[in-house]
């Protein structure tokens, strides 16, 4: 007698869908057979910070004010010590914009057919809902409305310690393919990630409503690959394990029965024993670097290692030539100028031939904003004192960005204790 098998609903696709089938075993694990996860802390701190920064929003929105530190720092520490040092990065830099603030915490929904349904109470006068099952469901920390302009913006708030992207994730088309179609007069999404640990940190990619075919295409693939997993599951098929980052996710990465545990690199070594070994291998390679450059630079030889394959390798001096672009036009020991209208003005060749391109292409200008003078190099020579004054000056109008790198700190006496987490105030949370 055939056994029958009962076929479970596909559950609907959040965002933290397509981090779980990244591997179809994390997702089995995960998502059908409901084991709990490694990292219940930092998925409850996330929740924490998102839940913090939704009631910030929210209550600038309610005072008509851009920022409240006062009320920051109270909604930061009830999140707990640790969820408000991270949130320290965004207190001083973040602004409500309360004019144009639509919602905060808004969950929306489309069903198989793209259209919305289980509208929220908040947005629910302009749209008919489909009251059928939903397909996507999504969380928006925050949606801002410019009306009378067809754009809208989204707001999503991270803990990640670095930053990234947001086009290179599926939330971001997610998320616009929603509003997109819970609003059918808007145009143009703009898609912001806010890196909550960083100031002036933000990533943020644009839409139009002419892509909506494209947001589509890349939700359903994402769709079908989950029902697959699902189907495979069902059916009793073997399920396909992969590494990568999200192994540090996975119910099974803790009592080592991955499928590829003998082969996984995050199944070979703890953290900790990394870190040890990364420890251990920069002292050696620094003092074996200088040797072989001493070696190179008094015996004007280079070290030279033949492989079984016949294949060389070689440490010495390689001549690499690179281009730079003059800000001045500077001969005969002074700069050269050129007079327009009677004044003396600086010639300035690689921004004068930017500025004639500019003018007389209008719509391709806007990346020009990335062009900058890198600070390593104008600093050295601004940092004597004969130069303080100009150095002062500078200072007052450069812009400041953060970037963000993983390296081993330097000896430390202590390092901030990690919360008590209790396991029963946890709640699922997307990543």
């Amino acid at each position: 007698m055939t056994e029958l098998v009962q076929i479970k609903p596909v559950p609907p696709w959040h965002q933290s869908t397509e981090f779980l089938t990244s591997c179809p075993t994390l997702y089995v694990e995960s998502a059908i057979k409901g084991n709990a996860q490694p990292g219940g802390m930092e998925s409850a701190r996330g929740l924490q910070v998102h839940r913090t920064g939704a009631s910030y929003i929210s209550h600038c929105a309610l005072k008509e004010v851009s920022a409240d530190l006062k009320a920051f720092d109270e909604f930061a520490a009830g999140a707990g010590p640790l969820a408000a040092r991270i949130l320290s990065g965004m207190r001083d830099s973040f602004e409500v914009d309360y004019k144009h603030l639509l919602a905060t915490e808004l969950t929306m929904s489309l069903d198989e057919k793209f259209q919305p349904t289980h509208v929220a109470e908040e947005i629910a006068w302009p749209f008919e809902d489909s009251e059928r099952e939903p397909m996507i469901v999504g969380t928006l920390d925050a949606l801002y409305s410019f009306d009378p302009e067809p754009t809208m913006r989204i707001d999503d708030l991270k803990t990640h310690p670095r930053p990234f992207d947001p086009i290179e994730k599926l939330q971001s088309k997610t998320y616009a393919l929603l509003v997109f179609q819970h609003f059918p007069e808007v145009e143009k999404v703009i898609f912001r990630l806010i890196f909550v640990r960083y100031r002036n940190v933000v990533r943020e990619v644009e839409f139009t409503r002419d892509m909506i075919p494209e947001l589509v295409a890349a939700v359903t693939a994402a769709r079908e690959r989950q029902k697959k997993i699902h189907a495979d599951y069902e059916a009793g098929k073997n399920i396909e394990a992969l590494a990568g980052n999200h192994c540090l996710y996975c119910p099974l990465l803790s009592n080592a029965k991955c499928p590829i545990a003998q082969y996984n690199p995050h199944e070979q070594l703890t953290p900790q024993e990394r870190l040890n070994f990364n420890l251990w291998y920069g002292q050696f390679s620094r003092v074996n670097n200088a040797t072989m450059r001493a070696y190179v630079n008094e015996t004007g030889k280079p070290v030279v290692l033949k492989d079984y394959n016949g294949k060389s390798y070689v440490f010495g001096p390689e001549e690499k030539e690179s281009e730079i672009y003059p800000v001045f036009d500077y001969r005969d020991g002074r700069l050269q100028h050129r007079v327009v209208s009677g004044v003396p003005m600086p010639i300035l060749p690689i921004i004068d031939l930017l500025d004639n391109y500019a003018d007389g292409n209008p719509g391709d200008s806007e990346w020009m904003k990335n062009l900058v003078i890198s600070s390593t190099s104008l600093k050295r020579y601004l940092k004597t004192n004969k130069r303080s004054f100009l150095d002062q000056a500078i200072e007052d109008v450069c812009d400041r960005i953060t970037k963000v790198t993983l390296r081993v700190s330097k000896p430390l006496d202590s390092v901030p204790e990690e919360e008590d987490f209790d396991e029963d105030d946890w709640e699922e949370s997307e990543f």
